[in-house]
């Protein structure tokens, strides 16, 4: 077997130690385990940014209590949800968005680095697309594909106007057509 001598800060050095300890493992034997996980997540082509950000969404996914549905049944879903009750349904998407504004918050404190973060998840999201162009001071956003009928639109709106509320913000105006959402935040 090769050795191999590796230089580590102290703090780092105190983890390893902690870590190995707490699982009943050698050092050698956490490092060797933990280096065949890194080597043969970039043999199937993943690398530790991506790992870390597929993390970080399951966990937001997870504080907002949210589930993947397929886009034909969220849009039959929302249109009878809708026609039976907008008030209750708009409230409830509203509410929803400002349970998953706090939870972006704890990842990004301003809109800007929450826009930066959508931008990391883009591949994992259901959308088609989603733009966020502006400064401190105005900022518009354009999300389309988050489901393709009038209703599902209807709903991402109210949903995005409580994610933008739970920054602090208002929406000013706001553009909501089947399958697009195009908001101003002033």
């Amino acid at each position: 077997m090769a050795r191999l001598n590796i230089s580590l800060t102290n703090d780092m050095a105190k983890r390893i130690t902690d870590e190995a300890d707490k699982r009943g493992k050698t050092i050698s034997s956490l490092i060797t385990e933990a280096t065949n996980q890194f080597i043969e997540m970039h043999e199937r082509g993943l690398d530790i940014d991506e790992v870390e950000d597929l993390l970080m969404f399951t966990e937001l996914m997870a504080s907002a209590r949210s589930v993947p549905v397929p886009f034909r049944l969220l849009d039959s879903i929302l249109s009878l949800a809708v026609r039976d009750s907008r008030e209750k349904t708009m409230k409830l998407f509203y509410e929803s968005g400002k349970v998953f504004g706090s939870a972006i918050r704890s990842y990004a404190r301003n809109i800007d680095t929450a826009s930066k973060l959508v931008t990391r998840f883009k591949k994992r999201l259901p959308l088609d697309d989603f733009h966020v162009v502006g400064d401190s001071g105005r900022w518009e956003i354009t999300i389309s594909g988050a489901g393709y009928g009038k209703s599902s639109s209807e709903c991402l709106a109210e949903g995005l106007r409580g994610v933008i509320e739970a920054y602090g913000m208002k929406i000013s105006s706001i553009d909501v057509l089947e399958g697009l959402v195009k908001a101003i935040i002033e």
